[in-house]
């Protein structure tokens, strides 16, 4: 049996396994104002980023929309065409996007090759891992079984946390008040958030940037100690920054493989330019 992975394009899979792995990617949608793009297909992170920058004042900040079944049966098409006889859909947490409903509507209207619909519960990396990991397996010569019963077992070794930059995005999706917002600020607060049961759930707050960078890696530290790890730093339009905290990751971890990756739109629009989340897989010896 051939066996492909198709993923959505929120789960920053670096762009060199996408093509090594043979996964196919269904993008989500930006969207500004009356506008709406493909992510990576229409939309460069680039060019998000420099419209978001050139965004007038007041004007309201880009939002996005997951992918609709049909662009997932499109890439159930497309994988029965090069030779698929089954297929793995990982799509982004259900409690934080429609993304696996659409997934779900889609493998419901196939009936010529199996289809198994994988709720990744995270976000981002989180989710990227679990994906990786299946098509790993699929390159191995695993069966559609035989990776779908490993996926809660790989889900148990992922561990992700973010912290922001900035809270405007934030206070514009609601998710704190203005007031908030506006203390946040004036005390260069970072909240700190983590990725549990697929829902995004806050773990406190630290002051300045550099203390929150190395929160990021003491959390990951507390859960995964000196175990061999894969790890993802990945970063919304700050890759300088990202690549400079690498050796402070490595020191701090047992990384046996490493990716610095672009969040792109989808979180971005979230929570802003600035975010920055590590992600590990812990490797099984």
């Amino acid at each position: 049996m051939s066996i492909r992975v198709i993923c959505d394009s929120s789960q920053n899979v670096p762009e060199s396994l996408l093509s090594s792995l043979n996964l196919i990617e269904v993008p989500a949608s930006v969207i500004f104002g009356d506008e709406v793009y493909l992510n990576k297909v229409e939309l460069s992170d680039q060019e998000f980023y420099r419209r978001l920058s050139a965004l007038p004042k007041g004007d309201p900040l880009p939002t996005t929309t997951q992918p609709t079944p049909g662009q997932f049966i499109s890439a159930i098409e497309q994988a029965k065409a090069e030779g698929a006889t089954g297929i793995v859909i990982t799509a982004v947490s259900s409690h934080l996007s429609g993304t696996y409903n659409s997934a779900v509507q889609a493998a419901a209207q196939e009936s010529e090759v199996p289809v198994e619909v994988w709720d990744t519960l995270s976000a981002s990396i989180g989710g990227g891992w679990q994906t990786i990991a299946a098509a790993e397996m699929v390159s191995a010569g695993a069966s559609l079984e035989e990776v779908a019963a490993a996926l809660p077992a790989i889900q148990r070794r992922i561990n992700t946390f973010f912290t922001v930059d900035t809270l405007k995005f934030l206070v514009a999706g609601g998710r704190l008040s203005p007031i908030q917002g506006m203390m946040g600020t004036l005390l260069n607060v970072k909240p700190m958030l983590a990725i549990e049961d697929g829902l995004l759930k806050p773990l406190g707050r630290e002051r300045g940037r550099k203390t929150a960078k190395n929160a990021l890696l003491n959390l990951t530290r507390e859960r995964v100690g000196d175990k061999p790890v894969r790890v993802t730093l990945a970063h919304a339009n700050v890759r300088e920054e990202a690549e400079a905290f690498v050796p402070v990751v490595r020191a701090g971890l047992n990384v046996q493989e490493l990716y610095v990756v672009e969040l792109g739109p989808v979180l971005a629009a979230l929570a802003g330019p600035g975010l920055m989340a590590l992600g590990t897989l812990e490797v099984v010896e």
